[in-house]
């Protein structure tokens, strides 16, 4: 038989005490992850709901079954990884059996992923130096939108130094959107041989809020003063949301006339494949793109990897390459 004074000190947990560790649980997650999470729930318990179902406890056959609806839906690996994990952090918050553990879960998430990736699109296009000069080169000149209307030179003039200055920004920082929406001029300084420092408040793995500084060539420098004018320290460098980059990027690439399938994600690629092209090992290359696994900028760079394997110098050094 327990102590009563033992039992006693084990519920004596206040209200106060037990929204301060609920706090402290939900601070252990990147704001974003904590929006996703709660997205991804609320589509789960509204398609529970909306089939009579209660969504908390959920059986391991329903949350298999709105996993296969919602690939059905198109829903990329990723995101449907995202959902298993929300429903199963919902269920491990409310104390409930997690039914995401179940081994017909597990299969049938993995079963989704596989047939997802074996007929998912080919890896965006990189934009890759020679590609971002071809966009600062025609970013300028005139388009015709959907209805026929030309833009005015002025206008042209200041929707292509921003693209201009957007992708070479995004390109040397490796910046994901979400963290090129989030910059401000006070995040900027200049360097006394032309080149600039980013401040990089935070960033999607950098849970702790560490930050980091990054490195800004002289070009990219000239590229954002023509967009700055008299911009303050606080005002957004871009003024664009994350998927109004994803749009910019995409309309810019295209106007460029250059081929394949680009998108926010277009910077981080190309500047991975140049710097891998150079001779950058894979810990580096993570460095550089605050990468966390080395899976996806091995998978960006895996052609210049391959030029530089064992099979290639082999070649090299017969010098039949």
């Amino acid at each position: 038989m327990k102590n009563p004074a033992a039992a006693s000190s084990e519920t004596a947990l206040t209200r106060t005490d037990a929204f301060r560790i609920q706090t402290a649980i939900q601070a252990s997650r990147a704001p974003n992850t904590r929006r996703a999470y709660r997205q991804q729930w609320d589509r789960f318990a509204a398609w529970m709901e909306g089939r009579g179902l209660d969504p908390l406890p959920a059986s391991p056959e329903a949350v298999a079954a709105y996993l296969a609806d919602r690939a059905q839906q198109g829903l990329r690996p990723a995101t449907l990884k995202q959902a298993a994990a929300a429903i199963a952090q919902a269920h491990r918050e409310a104390a409930s059996p997690n039914p995401c553990q179940a081994e017909g879960v597990r299969r049938t998430l993995a079963g989704l992923v596989r047939a997802a990736v074996d007929g998912r699109p080919r890896q965006v296009e990189g934009l890759t130096e020679t590609a971002v000069a071809a966009i600062c080169a025609t970013g300028q000149l005139p388009r015709v939108d959907s209805l026929g209307r030309k833009e005015s030179p002025a206008v042209a003039q200041r929707r292509g130094r921003l693209d201009c200055a957007l992708v070479r920004t995004m390109r040397d920082g490796l910046l994901r959107r979400s963290e090129a929406a989030a910059l401000k001029w006070a995040d900027i300084t200049s360097a006394e041989d032309g080149s600039g420092r980013l401040a990089l408040q935070r960033s999607k793995t950098d849970q702790e809020g560490e930050g980091a500084t990054l490195y800004l060539s002289r070009p990219t420098m000239e590229a954002l003063d023509l967009i700055r004018q008299e911009a303050p320290p606080e005002a957004s460098v871009f003024g664009l949301s994350s998927r109004q980059i994803a749009r910019r990027i995409r309309a810019a690439a295209l106007a460029a006339g250059l081929d394949g399938r680009f998108s926010g994600h277009s910077c981080r690629v190309g500047m991975a494949r140049d710097l891998a092209a150079t001779g950058t090992e894979l810990p580096a290359l993570m460095q550089a793109g605050r990468w966390s696994s080395p899976k996806m900028p091995a998978t960006y760079t895996r052609n210049e990897s391959a030029g530089r394997g064992a099979v290639a110098r082999y070649y090299q050094q017969q010098g039949r390459a």
